[in-house]
């Protein structure tokens, strides 16, 4: 279920969106940052003897995997599992379904890089990335999930 708000959409249960290049791009890049992360995980795996770290990098890239698919699976859920945060009405429900749908799949890719960035946050000492590097990245990409949330929101309600 994508729970957004407390307005449901039963009674328009025929409505269907289909994806289209950019949903389909991203759900490509979301992908492709999930292996990155499975790649990167088992090059830690492989070259780090502490295995704290490499249980952590490699839990790190499971999450994300799993976050992959749990989310990306929320984008092709029909319209009476999504919940609004605006009413909704035969005027704008398929603008708010499609608002819904397109911010799941942005919030597929920020999550997965997110999970991507904290592999590397137990590593970054070690390998010469500048300490403190990962955490900087983990805050930005932190900021751009709430910019991606409080985006989604005002479209929303700008929508209504």
């Amino acid at each position: 279920m994508l729970n957004l708000g407390p307005y449901s959409a039963r009674e328009f249960s025929d409505i269907r969106i289909h994806p289209t290049a950019v949903d389909r791009i991203m759900e490509g890049v979301a992908a492709l940052l999930a292996i990155v992360a499975w790649v990167c995980a088992i090059w830690v795996y492989l070259h780090v003897d502490d295995r704290v770290t490499v249980n952590f990098s490699l839990l790190s890239a499971g999450l994300g995997t799993f976050s992959l698919l749990a989310i990306g699976a929320t984008a092709y859920l029909p319209i009476r599992f999504v919940h609004f945060p605006v009413r909704i009405t035969k005027h704008n429900v398929v603008t708010q379904f499609f608002l819904a749908i397109r911010f799941a799949r942005v919030l597929n890719v920020f999550i997965v890089l997110l999970f991507l960035v904290l592999v590397f946050n137990k590593v970054e000492e070690e390998y010469g990335i500048p300490q403190g590097l990962c955490d900087m990245f983990t805050a930005g990409v932190g900021c751009l999930l709430a910019i991606v949330l409080i985006g989604y929101y005002i479209l929303a309600f700008k929508y209504r």
